[in-house]
């Protein structure tokens, strides 16, 4: 638990001592903030493009040292390429009553919100999710079983919800 006095630091509860982790200015200044944190809290809040400071004003500002704002507007897509844990997810909507989407995501609930961004009806429906280790493998093998029960279009198949939940459960 961090402690309330002002000679503590607010981030790290550490004791602040004029000269050794803290600064007099930031003393007067009441930043009761020790140096080790104040550097780690700079770091956080920076973020360069090419080696140029962009202020924290401008609107796709994203903490982080970054080649381009293109790069700076992916490493969130990146991290989810590196998790392999997630959940494999049978979704429908009322507009396509005869077809079941299968997908993968980190976090299904999280997915189904984004495709409801999509449909002014917000009618998308989460028929099912299974948690699994490697998502990837799972939505494969997902995919071919779906793909014998009924037609496919992408990750979309004209399957019922029950036979998406028999096959979600399968993989399992």
């Amino acid at each position: 638990m961090l402690k309330s006095n002002n000679r503590y630091c607010r981030i790290c509860g550490t004791e602040l001592i004029v000269g050794q982790n803290w600064t007099q200015k930031r003393k007067d200044h009441k930043m009761y903030i020790c140096s080790a944190c104040e550097l780690e809290e700079g770091r956080n809040r920076h973020m360069h493009v090419n080696g140029k400071y962009i202020s924290k004003h401008h609107p796709l500002h994203k903490a982080g040292n970054y080649k381009s704002f293109g790069d700076a507007a992916f490493t969130s897509l990146q991290k989810d390429v590196k998790v392999k844990e997630g959940y494999v997810y049978a979704i429908s909507n009322p507009a396509w009553p005869d077809w079941i989407k299968i997908g993968m995501a980190i976090d299904a609930e999280d997915r189904l919100n984004g495709y409801q961004t999509s449909s002014p009806m917000r009618d998308y429906k989460l028929i099912h999710s299974v948690s699994s280790q490697d998502r990837g493998k799972a939505e494969r093998v997902a995919h071919k079983a779906a793909a014998l029960c009924g037609e496919r279009q992408g990750e979309w198949f004209k399957i019922t919800g029950e036979e998406a939940i028999v096959i979600l459960e399968h993989i399992k």
